[in-house]
């Protein structure tokens, strides 16, 4: 009995310990197509940096630097230049395997976001509108009389997305007032409000919080 306890044991903790290393692994054994700044030595090399409790920031093939902030067994975030953001997150699917969702992030006065799909195998899936839609500019605000005012100075679609670490929730915020005079910041941003999402194991819909 004691034996096989051990064994049940031990098969559990290697099971976690694969389950822990799976982001790690999909990100260091990436196509270089999917992110072409970065090479194979340079994922690997911030992966054994974070690791090592160090900053994982490397030269990558532009010579600038991109540094891997933040990785837990199904995220991760990474700082490509000093003007680009990366986050991938492990999503489960209903039918039972694992899809990627990967947000890039231009990172200016105002940030503005892109996402899409992969399977685990780096094949992307398209239309990624099938699992996301990005708001409307108006859905960023409360319906009133002052909605069609806002959206004619609120004229560029600017949306930064944020994924959590911890859950499979995004946040979308609308980023344009960063350009805007005080004056029209203020008028815009005083109805504003970010839009939440939750994955159903399918897509991602808006939430009341």
């Amino acid at each position: 009995m004691r034996k096989l306890a051990y064994i049940l044991t031990l098969m559990l903790a290697l099971a976690t310990q694969a389950n822990a290393q799976e982001m790690r692994t999909i990100f260091t054994e990436m196509p270089d197509s999917i992110i072409p700044l970065l090479t194979y030595s340079n994922r690997a090399d911030c992966v054994d940096f974070l690791d090592a409790k160090m900053k994982a920031r490397v030269t990558n093939r532009l010579d600038g630097q991109s540094e891997l902030l933040q990785l837990t067994p199904d995220y991760l975030k990474m700082k490509l230049t000093k003007h680009t953001q990366l986050q991938m997150k492990l999503l489960p699917r209903s039918s039972g395997d694992t899809i990627i969702c990967m947000v890039n992030t231009v990172c200016a006065e105002a940030n503005d976001s892109r996402v899409r799909f992969y399977t685990k195998e780096w094949q992307e899936i398209t239309p990624a509108t099938k699992m996301f839609r990005k708001p409307l500019t108006r859905e960023f605000f409360a319906v009133g009389d002052s909605l069609e005012k806002i959206l004619k100075i609120a004229d560029i679609y600017l949306v930064e997305l944020t994924l959590a670490p911890e859950s499979t929730t995004m946040q979308a915020n609308y980023t344009m007032p960063a350009y805007m005079t005080s004056s029209d910041s203020a008028f815009v941003t005083k109805s504003m409000r970010p839009i939440n999402y939750r994955w159903t194991g399918k897509t991602f819909e808006q939430t009341e919080k």
